[in-house]
This record gives structure tokens, C-alpha cells and sequence, in this order.
């Protein structure tokens, strides 16, 4: 049901004879379910009374295995151009400040509901049985993988991590997916109580080079962003036009991180300001305000795109002309402007379907 590297089947082989159950879970089993099978990190859990000592002295001839801390119960394999860690089935606390004010407790008498209820998202709460070849599912995140569908495990474990509100709109972005009704408005209670200043700047700005970088249309999540209060904490609030055109101008920028920021930042008043405060990075600050000043002095971003469909395209699907013509381009241009459609041939499946409706 997920396709596994065949390097995997002699290590689980072994920890099945020494009578552990491994259980695939996190990331490589949703990224699998959604379609996306590039990724070389796997993360096992491993259902068994054995101590973490033992477990190593198991995995030491396949590799070398390093230890992450014992009150972590994780140990990591690299494998060819695999990392794979192992860890024990565990729950958290929160005990501190922040997104790593956390106490771990593995604990080997979790079943895989009980060490699953501590995961952000549903989508991320799957395992996979390899010895059974079936998906272990409590949350119910087959359904939400199949739906694109982005929800919560529990409401009150997921707001004790300031983190997982912007994990929330890299996973939107990335994966195209429509956020839960519940889950904006816990996300947007952890806005406006300042959970997000909990967080260094350094790593709110890692979680925006993975929105910026790894979404084929980043302007989901931004979009979702905005929705959860998050446009005044990054001193995004000019007007609403101003807003849309942002959205649809990152959409249609290079995937190129210098370039995203500074399409995002082109109507903030002072984006010096704000790129000081998400990155500390001076060589790219300095090359995203560059291109700012490129940009504002050429008229670069008043260029608006051609179109890409015009009357005489309507006709050929059979439309007759009239004076509606222009309010249907119009519509069309609107749509393509929303990046709905990026090639001619694209535009004219979305014209069949609108008028098909």
C-alpha cells in the first residue's frame, strides 16, 4: 500500500525476528497517500519492551546509529542517501516557553492511537504497518489526505505549539489543501494571544522559505495566513487590492527565494524593517531590497500579463458574439490573472468547464 526502498526490508526483517513491531509514520506515509514520493527521511516507531540500548546494538550492522538523546528515545540511521530515525512511541508535556518547551516521555505501553494523539495535523498522524501491509488510522487522516483537507488531532495539544500555525499554512500551501473552519479559528486565537512570539525570527523565516519554496502556488497559504490574523504580524496590511495583487504576483513569481520575498514585500511601506525582523541574513536582505528598488524604478510590477484567451477563441467553442463578450473575457482574464490556468490550452479547459456549469 506504500511503497517501502528495498533497502528497509532486511533492517524491519530483523527487527521482526527480535520480535519488534516497526510502524512507518509522519511525513513519508502522508507524502506517499498525497502523491509525493520524492523524500529520503522515514521516521519508525518501534512497538516493543526492548530498552533503546538494545534497539541500537540491532541496528549497529546496517549502519551507523547515532543516538538523539536518550530522554528523546530517537536514533538515527543514515542509509545510502536514506536518514531514517527510530524512535519509541512517546507523549509530551508542555513545561516551557516556546515551541521546544516541551518534556518527552517515551513510552513503550503506548498503543499507536495513544503516541499518535501528540501530532499536529490528522494527515500526520498515519502509520503503516509494513508486516500487515495496512494503514493505522485514529484520526481519520486517510479521509482528509483523500479530500485535501487540513484539520487538527486535539485542539488543546496543538495550541500549546506556536509552531504548528505556521506549519499549518506550509502544509496548505504545499499541498494545495482547505483548512478546517476549527482549526483557522484555533490557529487565529494563537495570533492574536502572540503565540507566534514565542518563536526566533530565524525560525519563523525557515517555515516561510518552505511556504515560498515548496508550493506550487504559495499565495494558498499566505492567503490562509491572512485568514488567521497573520497579515498584521508581518506588516502586511495595505488595502485589500493591494493584497490580492500580492497574491496573485507570488503566484506568478520564479520559485526563487529572493525573488517570492520581493514579491510579497512590494507594497509593504518599509520592507527593510520587516526583512530585518525575519531574517538575519544581510546579503539577502540586501538582494530583495535590490530588486524592490529595481522594480519600483522601472515599472516593473505595473506591467500586467497578455491575456491569454481572446474573442476569436470564443467563437471557435461556439459562442456567438454579443455584448456579453467582453464581460466573459473580462471574467476569463480575472480567472488567469488568479493563476486558475497558466497555459492557452489550460484557459480553454477552464472556459469549457465554466460554461459547461
Amino acid at each position: 500500500m506504500i511503497p517501502l526502498p528495498p533497502l528497509l526490508s532486511p533492517i524491519l526483517e530483523h527487527l521482526y525476528a527480535h520480535h519488534i513491531t516497526p510502524i512507518i509514520v509522519g511525513g513519508y506515509v502522508r507524502d506517499a497517500l498525497m502523491g509525493k514520493r520524492d523524500s529520503k527521511d522515514m521516521d519508525i516507531e518501534l512497538y516493543t519492551h526492548h530498552p533503546l540500548e538494545s534497539i541500537e546494538s540491532l541496528l549497529n550492522p546496517f549502519g551507523k546509529v547515532n543516538m538523539v538523546g536518550k530522554s528523546f528515545g530517537v536514533l538515527k540511521l543514515r542509509l545510502a542517501e536514506w536518514e531514517i530515525d527510530f524512535s519509541l512511541p512517546r507523549t509530551e508535556s508542555k513545561e516551557g516557553y516556546g515551541h521546544k518547551g516541551f518534556r518527552v516521555h517515551p513510552d513503550s505501553t503506548l498503543d499507536f492511537a495513544s503516541a499518535a494523539r501528540r501530532r499536529d495535523f490528522t494527515i500526520n498522524a498515519i502509520g503503516f504497518d509494513p508486516q500487515t501491509d495496512t494503514l493505522l488510522d485514529p484520526y481519520h487522516g486517510v479521509n482528509d489526505a483523500h479530500h485535501r483537507h487540513l484539520a487538527y488531532v486535539d485542539a488543546t495539544t496543538f495550541g500549546e505549539d506556536p509552531l504548528r500555525v505556521l506549519r499549518a499554512i506550509g502544509f496548505a500551501g504545499r499541498f494545495d489543501l482547505a483548512c478546517d473552519p476549527s482549526l483557522v479559528e484555533r490557529c487565529h486565537q494563537m495570533v492574536a494571544n502572540g503565540a507566534l512570539e514565542e518563536l526566533p525570527h530565524e525560525r519563523i523565516f525557515e517555515e516561510f522559505k518552505k511556504l515560498l519554496l515548496l508550493s506550487p502556488r504559495p499565495s494558498v497559504g499566505l492567503a490562509l495566513f491572512a485568514r488567521m490574523g497573520g497579515r498584521a504580524f508581518l506588516s502586511l496590511e495595505h488595502d485589500d487590492a493591494a493584497w490580492e495583487r500580492t497574491l496573485v504576483r507570488l503566484d506568478a513569481t520564479p520559485c526563487d527565494l529572493a525573488l517570492r520575498l520581493a514579491a510579497m514585500l512590494l507594497d509593504v511601506p518599509s520592507p527593510k524593517t520587516l526583512l530585518e525582523r525575519l531574517t538575519a541574513q544581510r546579503s539577502l536582505r540586501t538582494q530583495i531590497l535590490a530588486i524592490l528598488e529595481y522594480a519600483h524604478r522601472y515599472g516593473v510590477v505595473t506591467i500586467p500579463p497578455k491575456p491569454l484567451l481572446q474573442g476569436r477563441d470564443l467563437i471557435n467553442l461556439g459562442l456567438l458574439p454579443s455584448v456579453e463578450f467582453k464581460t466573459l473575457l473580462d471574467r476569463v482574464y480575472d480567472a488567469q490573472c488568479r493563476n486558475c490556468f497558466t497555459t492557452y490550452e489550460a484557459g480553454i479547459e477552464w472556459l469549457r468547464t465554466w460554461c459547461n456549469r
